[in-house]
């Protein structure tokens, strides 16, 4: 596996290393949102510090843009990192959703973790109300 998700107090870190496929990507976000923590989640750290290889494309974004536009209707109080000093994966990560026009989490990209969580503490909390409705069955 190409990915470690460490889940945190107030959100997850998912350290990637090695080679990662557009598959392991789309994974390692769907097991995030897909996991109970994330409804509570107010960061997710893309930490590709250790990456030597990656199939990140415009598409594999793209992709994920629509996955996060689903996960911010229940959880609006996320912003996501990207730590990388990949100038491409970079542009990429900044263009994509947009270009796509599906624009949820505030996204940005950061050098190393510990600017992200600086970035991360100077945001100010959202305290955004999630547009998921709860059914009630009688």
């Amino acid at each position: 596996m190409a990915y470690e998700l460490v889940w945190e107090p107030d959100g997850v870190i998912k350290q990637f290393s090695g080679t990662v496929s557009a598959r392991e990507f789309v994974e390692a976000v769907e097991n995030t949102q897909g996991d109970f923590r994330f409804d509570d989640a107010r960061y997710v750290i893309n930490d590709f510090s250790l990456v030597t290889k990656h199939e990140i494309t415009e598409d594999v974004l793209t992709e994920v843009a629509v996955l996060q536009y689903g996960a911010f209707a229940s959880n609006p109080n996320c912003r996501v990192v990207f730590v990388t000093t990949d100038e491409q994966l970079a542009a990429r990560v900044r263009n994509t959703p947009a270009v796509a026009g599906l624009v949820s989490y505030q996204t940005e990209v950061c050098p190393t973790v510990s600017a992200a969580r600086d970035w991360l503490d100077s945001q100010p909390q959202l305290h955004l109300m999630s547009n998921v409705m709860g059914f009630r069955i009688n």
